[in-house]
């Protein structure tokens, strides 16, 4: 449930500012990331269940997307119906994911390595 949470709480996060800023923040970090980074990590883990983690992420990012702002605003003091989509694709991409995150080696010396 713990996980799920994080998800979920990810989604909302993510959802209350516009895309163009969700965006920046993305291309930013695909500036300095190797673009053979998901490959060599895919090829650390189970490639079955790193794809089913990989398919809920992008219906959790459609989601989110169909829910996001336009433009920033006040923080809501309760959390809108609209975050009820997002709880959802939260719980199925923690639940396809959590087999893929099982698999991966948090100790390895690759988390020490420049990008």
């Amino acid at each position: 449930a713990d996980w799920e949470a994080v998800n979920a709480a990810l989604g909302r996060v993510i959802a209350s500012v516009p895309e163009k800023t969700v965006m920046d923040v993305y291309n930013a970090v695909s500036d300095i990331t190797d673009p053979g980074v998901p490959a060599y990590l895919k090829s650390l883990v189970n490639g079955r269940d790193a794809e089913a983690a990989y398919g809920a992420f992008l219906n959790f990012k459609e989601v989110v997307k169909r829910n996001q702002v336009t433009a920033p605003g006040p923080a809501a003091s309760a959390a809108p119906a609209k975050y009820d989509a997002i709880d959802g694709a939260a719980k199925e991409l923690s639940d396809a994911s959590y087999p893929f995150l099982k698999d991966v080696d948090w100790l390895s010396s690759i988390y020490l390595k420049p990008l």
